[in-house]
């Protein structure tokens, strides 16, 4: 058997275990460690476990990971996302769908020192729900804006998507959060379209506008997410810090805001440091197997072959381009995102440099789609985790609703094959290349 039809074989392979629900480590270590073993030796395989486990685990630029996950955890024991909410809220009344909207707006701002998907739409589904379902809107409605609005927690920066995909692929944390800020920003005006077009035709209630004192009001209240942000994404950009040093200031900044406005008490860190560390040992166990997975990989030049027969079929780029967007929003139904990354991008990426793309943009470019993963049924994570919370809503109800949102990471996709300057223009005007 060539290298070639292993690496094919070894894709297959991991593809069944996963429609067959294993965990996505397993899948990736299993294919990984096996591989490794027809292609080498048993001690070459054993050799490399070793000192892939030993390198993941000390990697100070994966270190981030755990301190953003602590800085959501603090965020969200602390009431930060309803303080955002509500702000989001009383600024937006008067609109018809204003709550949807403010549920978008603050999952967005939320995203912003979370880095979580899974996070973002958990919590928005305990605060906005309610408080839509007391206002008369429709509960399909509601529960899209919520799940549409947490995928955006893996694109605007800080985001744990981005930080496992610059470690994989050896590209600049900070340019990959610089180039994701623009298109979160649009992705997020693209629903906020969506949400006010869908309440526009419905019969989506339109709450009292606020007065100019509530709104000042409301403003104040989210101060602290303002300095957290500062601190944080600001100190990046700046030059201020690295991206871990950042991410250790945000998370001792929450820790420290949670204590002080008496949010935050000794058993609520207790327990956020216990979930912490329970989401990042299962992240760091997927990034083992992705590691193995990849040197399995690489070993069988599978991206060189593959793109070699794309040539010699004659197809385009922009042929090869559609083929990888075809293959994203297939694996989206059945796959969480970071899976989607971890498996795709040591296949896809050599191929896509080879075509001109720019890693950084092809970065930006791959989280647009896991969001659109996240939201497309019959998979989608966010409508689960909508589901979980909101047991007597039938996911008939989630995935017609949902429907009219996933134009709008489409039209984003659509727009960065148009403008790469979108997700380009900034990392250069911070730090130049």
């Amino acid at each position: 058997m060539t290298p070639f039809v292993t690496g094919l074989s070894g894709i297959t392979l991991m593809l069944m275990l996963l429609f067959l629900r294993q965990p996505v480590w397993l899948a990736l270590t299993l294919i990984g460690l096996g591989g490794n073993i027809l292609l080498n030796s048993v001690f070459s395989a054993k050799f490399l476990a070793g000192t892939t486990m030993f390198d993941v685990a000390s990697s100070y630029n994966l270190s981030v990971i755990p301190l953003f996950i602590l800085m959501g955890e603090i965020a969200t024991g602390s009431r930060m996302s309803a303080e955002l909410f509500n702000a989001a809220r009383v600024m937006l009344s008067g609109l018809r769908g204003g709550l949807g909207i403010a549920t978008l707006t603050a999952s967005a701002a939320f995203g912003a020192i979370c880095g979580s998907s899974v996070a973002t739409a958990a919590s928005m589904t305990r605060i906005a729900m309610p408080e839509m379902a007391r206002a008369g809107y429709d509960r399909g409605y509601s529960a899209a804006t919520v799940a549409s609005g947490g995928s955006l927690g893996i694109l605007i920066p800080p985001s744990i998507i981005l930080v496992i995909y610059a470690s994989i692929t050896e590209t600049s944390i900070a340019r990959l959060f610089a180039a994701s800020m623009i298109p979160g920003l649009v992705l997020l005006l693209l629903y906020i379209a969506i949400a006010m077009l869908v309440a526009g035709r419905g019969e989506t209630t339109r709450e009292a506008p606020a007065t100019l004192r509530q709104r000042l009001t409301a403003l104040r209240e989210p101060w602290q997410f303002v300095l957290l942000f500062v601190l944080t994404i600001g100190g990046i950009y700046a030059g201020l810090f690295s991206p871990t040093e950042a991410a250790s200031v945000g998370a001792f900044g929450a820790i420290t805001l949670g204590f002080l406005r008496g949010t935050l008490k000794v058993d609520g860190l207790i327990e956020a440091i216990r979930n912490s560390v329970a989401v990042s040992c299962a992240l760091f166990m997927i990034i083992i197997g992705a590691t193995l997975f990849s040197n399995f990989v690489v070993q069988t030049r599978l991206p060189d072959n593959l793109l070699g027969l794309a040539e010699q079929a004659g197809l385009s780029v922009w042929m090869v381009m559609a083929l990888i967007v075809a293959i994203y929003i297939l694996l989206g139904c059945f796959l969480e995102g970071i899976g989607m990354v971890l498996i795709t991008v040591p296949v896809f990426l050599p191929i896509v440099v080879q075509y001109g793309f720019d890693p950084i943009w092809f970065g930006v470019f791959v989280v647009v789609l896991v969001e659109l993963g996240l939201i497309t049924p019959p998979v989608g994570m966010n409508l689960f985790i909508i589901r979980a919370q909101v047991r007597d809503m039938p996911m008939a109800t989630l995935y017609r609703a949902i429907l009219p949102f996933l134009l709008a990471p489409v039209v984003l996709v659509a727009l960065l094959f148009a403008v790469p300057g979108l997700a380009l223009w900034l990392p250069r005007v911070l730090y130049g290349g």
